[in-house]
């Protein structure tokens, strides 16, 4: 059927950058719009209670419109925001993490500012693009047809040599993205590179390490044979290295904007001064250590191995007696951890994906008196801090534009244990005499006052998926359920 174009007038944007406009009481999504601007646009998806619809034709262009640096935008799913100018990329976040947490999380907040990137391109420590035939680059949005790539300007200059570098390998060798490499991921710190090739079984890359224009680096093979979208798997082979190889093991995490991490640790080291802080999941030990010389006594933990030796070998170079670091399950060490230390911070960086809700629980049993949450979700950050939202409070918040260009942000919450002003003893008397309490009345009371379940997000993706047959994102949910008035 053929796509009939119409007039749109965009009324703001969502959460991932995507112009939200109304049609017959329906809400529509257009890709590329933004807030204020009159733009045609043609339907290629209808749903009950939405649309999506593909930008034809800018007729008034915002103000805030700039023209993209990227040859490759609108195409790749790297960057969604690059046609939108800096200062109200900064201004649409700061929106976007307010009514995210009101939304998701039903808190009130306020965030005065936004702590900006010193570099809007050319910012990234690390790239991990995928390998299909020919082609390396980056995913079309919401796809798994890769579009093949020379250079991201989102990435440092050593990017592009290295994507010709692999093409150029691959073709001598006859080697291809779809039985042989699956990944090429590289991350750069203190001026040497880890290049590591993710590949479906253990193969002969030692030429590559020829193919390398660059000073210092140390070239690994992963081997991951699972078909999944997980990049990495267990095996690490270390094939080469060239001049000063770098310090950190291939897997480690680190913040991937150098600058807006410094200011973001310094931040952290504010909020934890003189006391004693646990890094639930300390990674490299990057963040703990740097915390070292504000805090006490820091503690790092973390359940890979291989991460928690590189913490005491960086914690050793520099001389930091104040840092230990333990490998293991955070739920079998932080209860020991947590009572030893009364004036202890709790700290968490967790994935995307946000804290396991037994995780949130069993920390609530242990009622550290301050909890230092970084996120770079604002929805899976939004539920848990509406999880916390009994026991602590909000102390503070601030957003760090870790990532300049796309619509992801860095957020830092400062959660403060909430302490009762006095106590009253009451005394009580259960049994089912008269001036007892009935403990039989009170088990029907509390069954017919019992709450219903809560629908989730991920209950509702699921229906959708069993009842109708597709997928839907968590955001077009946000969406109708707004519109229709929805908690």
């Amino acid at each position: 059927m053929k796509q009939k174009n119409d007039i749109y007038h965009i009324e703001r944007l969502g959460a991932f950058g995507e112009g939200i406009a109304k049609r017959e009481g329906k809400t529509v999504f257009i890709k590329g719009a933004l807030t204020g601007e009159e733009v045609i646009a043609a339907v290629s998806l209808t749903k009950k209670s939405f649309d999506i619809a593909e930008l034809k034709n800018v007729v008034t262009p915002s103000p805030y419109r700039v023209k993209p640096k990227c040859k490759y935008f609108g195409v790749c799913g790297g960057c969604g925001l690059q046609h939108l100018e800096y200062a109200e990329q900064l201004r649409l976040k700061q929106r976007s993490v307010v009514e995210t947490v009101k939304k998701v999380g039903g808190i009130d907040i306020e965030i005065p500012s936004i702590i900006a990137s010193d570099k809007i391109f050319g910012y990234r420590n690390k790239l991990s693009f995928p390998v299909c035939g020919k082609n390396i680059g980056l995913y079309t949005e919401n796809s798994h047809d890769i579009v093949n790539i020379d250079d991201c300007i989102l990435q440092r200059p050593w990017n592009a040599p290295l994507i010709k570098a692999l093409r150029n390998f691959m073709r001598d060798h006859g080697l291809d993205g779809k039985n042989e490499i699956r990944h090429i991921v590289a991350r750069e710190k203190e001026n040497s590179l880890a290049i590591t090739l993710v590949a479906y079984r253990k193969i002969d890359i030692a030429a590559f390490a020829d193919y390398l224009p660059f000073e210092n680096f140390a070239l690994f093979l992963n081997v991951n044979s699972k078909p999944n979208n997980v990049i990495l798997g267990d095996e690490f082979y270390c094939i080469a290295s060239k001049g000063t190889p770098p310090s950190f093991h291939p897997a480690s995490f680190y913040q991937v904007n150098d600058f807006i991490a410094d200011r973001l640790y310094a931040e952290v080291a504010e909020c934890v001064k003189g006391g004693t802080v646990i890094d639930a999941y300390c990674g490299a030990g990057d963040l703990t250590l740097n915390l070292a010389s504000a805090a006490k006594r820091v503690i790092g933990i973390d359940i890979c191995a291989e991460a928690v030796e590189e913490a005491k070998e960086k914690a050793r170079k520099r001389h930091i007696l104040n840092a230990d670091f333990y490998c293991g399950d955070c739920k079998k060490l932080l209860p020991r951890l947590v009572s030893e230390c009364n004036d202890g911070t709790l700290l968490f960086d967790p994935p995307r994906k946000g804290l396991a809700p037994e995780t949130t629980e069993f920390v609530k049993h242990l009622s550290p008196p301050t909890i230092v949450y970084i996120s770079c979700n604002p929805a899976t950050l939004a539920r848990d801090l509406n999880l916390f939202s009994d026991d602590y409070s909000i102390k503070s918040i601030k957003l760090f534009d870790m990532f300049p260009n796309t619509p992801h942000v860095e957020t830092l919450v400062v959660l403060s244990h909430k302490k009762p002003d006095g106590h009253i003893g009451v005394k009580v008397e259960f049994g089912e005499d008269e001036g007892q309490i009935s403990l039989k009345e009170a088990e029907k009371r509390a069954e017919e006052h019992k709450p219903k379940e809560k629908v989730t997000y991920k209950m509702i993706q699921d229906y959708i998926e069993k009842t109708y047959g597709f997928k839907v994102h968590t955001a077009y949910i946000a969406e109708v359920k707004r519109d229709l008035g929805l908690p």
